[in-house]
């Protein structure tokens, strides 16, 4: 739970001990203090750091007060959103629930929370939704105790109910350990890859890199950097600057970039290639790639100030090598990537 956004789960919980506590001045006054003890350091680091209350992370996937121009209602929030309006007519109905008024507030918190990830997040991973896991186990853990309390199997069924959920998600939990196993991108996703992680394609490739690239070189990645640089030896600079300093972004202007990578001595970039389907704007969070021509053009991003600051024809570059699209379980639309050199 330890999410800044979870922070929508925390205020109904706390306006319930409020409640709780006869909406008491000296209550409010110890939860404000307790708050701040945690909240004000680090919004002052912040500030310190980042000349902003959060983290450059979160500003650039948070599109807040402005509502984002494409609103993705898709699997997960519509699962979510169908599972917690009927959880909340399910607590509504079941007054016989001691816990009736906590569950509520979690649930109220939990369905703002996707609410607001659906309106203002622009990236949505599925560690997104923890919260909202939360309530399904609970919604049928509750379910589950009401039937068992109203047929004559009450020991069985519970335990019956616990020994196959646990195997069930055992089962998922070794998949996720051993495997690229993802229920979203393998089960609901045609074009996904489905491998074991001892054949993970990101190591292979990141090793067989250093064939064509000598050790040490400082590589600009479009994606998955942290993985790509715990595997070689090279010096990542990620596109998306999810981990940047203000500096990276103060360089990332409009006509600079290849000024940028010469004053930081970056002479490789990797880029996605051979996308499935043609089209003007294949779009990732720093980088977007016109590929209705064979000569491909990359678009950079200012991905903080969410502009394009530049673009590079792929005849404006020397091709290294491509590879096999190492992600393709997750980002299933190209088959390969590419490794290029400024001209």
């Amino acid at each position: 739970m330890a999410r800044l956004d979870h922070i929508f789960v925390i205020l109904p919980l706390g306006f319930l001990y409020w409640h709780c506590q006869n909406y008491s001045v000296k209550s409010l006054g110890m939860i404000a203090v307790g708050f701040s003890m945690l909240s004000v350091p680090y919004i002052i680091s912040n500030y310190y750091y980042f000349d902003a209350a959060v983290p450059i992370s979160g500003r650039i996937k948070s599109t807040f007060p402005q509502i984002q121009p494409y609103i993705k209602f898709d699997l997960f929030p519509k699962l979510f959103a169908v599972c917690g309006v009927l959880y909340f007519v399910f607590l509504i109905l079941n007054k016989k629930d001691d816990y009736r008024p906590v569950k509520l507030s979690f649930l109220i918190g939990s369905i703002l929370h996707l609410v607001y990830n659906l309106i203002f997040q622009s990236e949505i991973g599925q560690w997104y939704f923890v919260s909202q896991m939360f309530f399904c186990g609970m919604f049928i853990y509750d379910i589950t105790a009401v039937f068992s309390n109203k047929i004559s199997y009450k020991t069985t069924l519970p335990k019956v109910i616990f020994a196959g959920a646990l195997v069930f998600v055992c089962g998922i939990a070794w998949l996720k350990l051993t495997t690229s196993f993802s229920i979203q991108n393998n089960i609901l996703a045609s074009n996904s890859k489905f491998e074991k992680k001892s054949n993970d394609l990101v190591r292979q490739i990141a090793q067989a890199f250093e064939k064509n690239i000598p050790k040490g070189s400082r590589i600009f990645v479009y994606d998955f950097p942290g993985k790509f640089a715990f595997y070689s030896s090279f010096n990542v600079i990620p596109a998306d600057g999810l981990v940047a300093n203000k500096y990276y972004f103060n360089d990332m202007r409009p006509g600079n970039f290849k000024s940028f990578l010469i004053k930081n001595k970056i002479e490789y970039l990797v880029f996605p290639t051979d996308f499935i389907i043609k089209a003007p704007e294949q779009s990732f969070l720093a980088l977007r790639v016109n590929n209705l021509s064979d000569n491909y053009i990359f678009s950079l991003r200012n991905t903080l100030k969410r502009t394009t600051i530049d673009s590079l024809k792929e005849s404006d570059l020397n091709k290294i090598k491509s590879y096999p699209n190492p992600i393709k379980t997750w980002q299933p639309s190209y088959d390969s990537i590419t490794i290029y050199k400024l001209k």
